[in-house]
This record gives structure tokens, sequence and C-alpha cells, in this order.
């Protein structure tokens, strides 16, 4: 099986701490390169418009919110993420395939 080209990607964190930690998880795992702060030719991923959360009795904290995929200042395409407390990893592991798509890697 070939490698897959690594990719840089810088996150721009969010309002929401516990939202942050995951996503920033996600994108440390191959192919993802996180780095510290935006560089040339970085997949920067970016939520920027307000994050709607949910408090539920019995299925927790539940977030809706846009991602945004660019790189160089040019929008690659977008998806809308619903994350929920307990399933963090289905969401984040959407989040990554969204990421690996707008960096032109495909599944």
């Amino acid at each position: 099986m070939a490698q897959q080209q690594p990719v840089s990607v810088f996150f721009e964190p969010c309002n929401d701490q516990q939202l942050n930690d995951a996503i920033a998880a996600a994108l440390t795992q191959p192919p993802f390169v996180l780095q510290t702060r935006n560089m040339s030719g970085a997949l920067v991923v970016a939520i920027p418009d307000r994050i709607t959360v949910d408090h539920l009795k019995v299925s927790g904290i539940t977030w809706t919110f846009t991602v945004v995929f660019s790189r160089n200042g040019d929008q690659l395409g977008q998806s809308v993420e619903t994350c929920n407390e307990h399933r963090l990893s289905d969401c984040t592991d959407q989040l990554a395939s969204d990421a690996k798509s707008a960096a032109g890697m495909g599944q």
C-alpha cells in the first residue's frame, strides 16, 4: 500500500476547549501534521461562525458548526458537523475525512 504524503494542517481554535482538544487530536493523526501557526501551503481548518450548543438530558451536549477549509487564503470547501460529547471520535473522524477531501487526497 502506498504511503500518503503528509499534509500540513493548521487548526484555528474555537471558543470550546473540549471541541478544540478533540479536533486537534484528530488532526495529529497521519497523514496530517498539525502546525502551531498558519504557514504557506498548510490546510487551514477553521470554525468561523457561531457554534450551536444543545444540552440534552439523555444524550448530553451536542455541538453543531460549520468547518471551513482553506489554503493560502483560498477557500477549498466547508462542511457542517454535528458532534455529541459521547461520540466525539465519530465527529472528528468525519472532520478528518472532510479535511482529506479538501486537501485533494480523496479517501
